[in-house]
């Protein structure tokens, strides 16, 4: 059995035997094992292999190139028990890694996050988890600058976002917040512009009396958008934080509310507020700043 790790450096593991990145007979040679275990028990032809080592520009004489380098990938992926071509196997027109005899890490994180899916309840929040504990490093580390590397890289994150605010919505409805909360918080981490993340960590910090840091996330919320994409946060977001700011009863019901936490939030917001009101900048201190908010009416309402 070979088995492939793409979560951080590329590693294999054959027959106890373990070949790191600078192992596997060079760049060209490592990248087609990770292109491979990409696609798991799926045929890539020549062509497409060429398109992806080569950036679309492959050479005239690809062909051969990439044949001989798929024999040395072959003679170091060899072992005295096994011949390489059980797991690396040519196929009419390319080359597929053999799922019967390879195992990947990506392809074990598919399936559990496939299966999350399609379960209801506490059991989705349990098979996500399994998924997530399979992200021991980011994706194809071995390859920062290949784009097929970052488009896999970029695919991945989204979907397991989207598979983070799942579980997270299932465990607060299961009263499981603790889990909601560290789902949620994963969800945003990876990708502090989705507004779906932000607000459900918005509401499970909420749903245990923690307005400051609810409205907190507002606040990074509404930062990366403006900073990345010039946009304010979406009608639900804002609807959203208004609930949290007007809601009398929810400091109550956390023990560990700060209330100096939660005016260091409002006074940001406020900022934020100001800075991106045409004619007006925040000035430096706080109590000019309330000045100016009261002046142009931003503290109505």
């Amino acid at each position: 059995m070979l088995s492939i790790r793409l979560f951080g450096p590329t590693v294999g593991v054959i027959d106890g035997r373990t070949l790191t990145a600078s192992d596997m007979g060079g760049v060209k040679p490592r990248q087609i094992l990770e292109i491979l275990a990409c696609e798991l028990g799926a045929a890539v032809t020549k062509d497409q292999l060429a398109d992806l080592l080569w950036e679309g520009r492959p050479p005239a004489s690809y062909l051969g190139t990439l044949e001989s380098y798929v024999c040395v990938l072959r003679r170091r992926l060899g072992s005295g028990q096994e011949d390489a071509r059980v797991f690396l196997r040519t196929t009419p027109h390319g080359y597929l890694l053999d799922a019967d005899h390879v195992r990947v890490d990506l392809a074990d994180y598919r399936l559990h996050a496939a299966a999350a899916l399609g379960t209801e309840g506490i059991g989705a929040v349990a098979l996500t988890e399994r998924a997530l504990a399979l992200v021991s490093g980011e994706l194809l580390a071995s390859e920062p600058y290949a784009a097929w590397a970052e488009r896999a890289r970029r695919s991945v994150q989204e979907e397991s976002v989207e598979l983070c605010v799942r579980a997270a919505t299932l465990a607060g409805a299961a009263g499981d917040h603790p889990r909601g909360i560290a789902l949620a918080k994963r969800a945003f981490a990876g990708d502090p512009l989705s507004e779906d993340a932000g607000q459900q960590l918005m509401r499970a910090l909420w749903s245990t009396g923690r307005r400051s840091q609810a409205l907190r996330v507002y606040a990074q919320l509404r930062q990366a958008l403006l900073d990345e994409l010039g946009d304010e946060p979406g009608r639900e977001s804002q609807e959203l934080y208004l609930t949290i700011l007007r809601d009398p009863e929810s400091s109550r019901r956390g023990a560990m509310t700060d209330a100096a936490a939660e005016i260091r939030v409002l006074l940001r917001l406020l900022r934020q507020a100001v800075d991106q009101t045409p004619g007006l900048r925040a000035p430096a201190s706080d109590a000019g700043l309330f000045e100016v908010a009261l002046a142009d009416r931003l503290l109505v309402g």
